[in-house]
């Protein structure tokens, strides 16, 4: 269902991949999961988010799976309380 990939690993030296958090450009490693992402922007240790990839909304249970890819645009929300 989710996209994997191997790269070998001579190449993981040398390539970073351009994403695009809420909008703010980003780089990263490759074969990194979407919950490495959050922990790397320490994202994933608040409460009462939902993430989407490219306008699609990615179950939690399913963050350690998804590797991101370059030219994501990852859209974090979180939810606030209020009247």
């Amino acid at each position: 269902m989710y996209r994997t990939f191997t790269f070998p690993d001579y190449l993981l030296k040398h390539f970073a991949l351009k994403i695009f958090i809420n909008r703010e450009v980003k780089n990263i490693d490759v074969q990194t999961s979407l919950f490495q992402l959050l922990n790397e922007f320490n994202i994933y240790a608040e409460k009462g988010i939902a993430v989407a990839v490219n306008n699609e909304v990615i179950p939690r249970t399913d963050w350690q799976e998804f590797f991101v890819k370059e030219n994501d645009r990852v859209t974090v929300i979180t939810a606030t309380q209020g009247g």
